[in-house]
C-alpha cells in the first residue's frame, strides 16, 4: 500500500514527465520543420546536378564543335580568330561548371548535414516513445494503487462494522 506521499511523488513525476513530453513533441516539431527546409534543400541539389549535367553536356558538344570547326576552317587568320572564340567560350564554360561544382560541393555537404539531423530527430522520437512507454506504465500502475485504495477503504469501512456489532 503506498502512502499519500509516495502517490503525491508519483502524480509529481507524472506531471514532470508530461511536462517532457510536451517539451520533446516541441522540439519534434522544430525539426519536423528543418527537415521541410532540408527536403527544399535536396531539391534544390537535384536542379544544381541538372544544371551541371547541361553544361558538361555542353561542354562536350564545345567540343566536339571546336574539332568540327578546326576542319572548317581555312588559313591561319580564320582558324586563330575562330579559336580565340572558342577558347573564350570554353574558358566561361569551365567558369560556369567550377561555379556549379561548388554549388553542387556546397549542397552535398547540405545533405550531409541533412542526415546527421535526420539521425538525430530518429534519436528523438526513440526517446519520445521511451518516456510515452513510461508515462503509460506509471499510469496505470497509478490505477492500480487507486484500486487496491478503493478495496482497503472497504476493507477498514468493513472491520469498523465488525468491530461495532462485536
Amino acid at each position: 500500500m503506498l502512502s499519500e506521499e509516495e502517490i503525491k511523488n508519483l502524480k509529481k513525476d507524472n506531471e514532470s514527465l508530461k511536462k517532457e513530453l510536451d517539451e520533446i513533441n516541441y522540439l519534434i516539431s522544430i525539426r519536423e520543420e528543418e527537415l521541410e527546409i532540408l527536403r527544399a534543400k535536396l531539391s534544390q541539389v537535384a536542379e544544381l546536378k541538372s544544371e551541371l549535367d547541361t553544361n558538361l553536356d555542353q561542354i562536350s558538344q564545345m567540343q566536339l564543335h571546336l574539332i568540327d570547326h578546326q576542319r572548317k576552317t581555312e588559313g591561319a587568320l580564320k582558324r586563330e580568330a575562330a579559336l580565340e572564340d572558342e577558347l573564350l567560350q570554353s574558358i566561361e564554360m569551365e567558369k560556369a561548371y567550377y561555379d556549379i561544382k561548388e554549388k553542387f560541393d556546397s549542397s552535398l555537404a547540405a545533405v550531409k548535414d541533412m542526415d546527421n539531423e535526420l539521425g538525430e530527430a530518429m534519436d528523438m522520437y526513440k526517446q519520445l516513445g521511451d518516456a510515452n512507454s513510461k508515462i503509460a506504465e506509471l499510469e496505470s500502475m497509478m490505477e492500480i494503487f487507486k484500486m487496491e485504495n478503493e478495496n482497503l477503504k472497504l476493507d477498514i469501512i468493513d472491520l469498523k462494522g465488525q468491530n461495532k456489532t462485536g
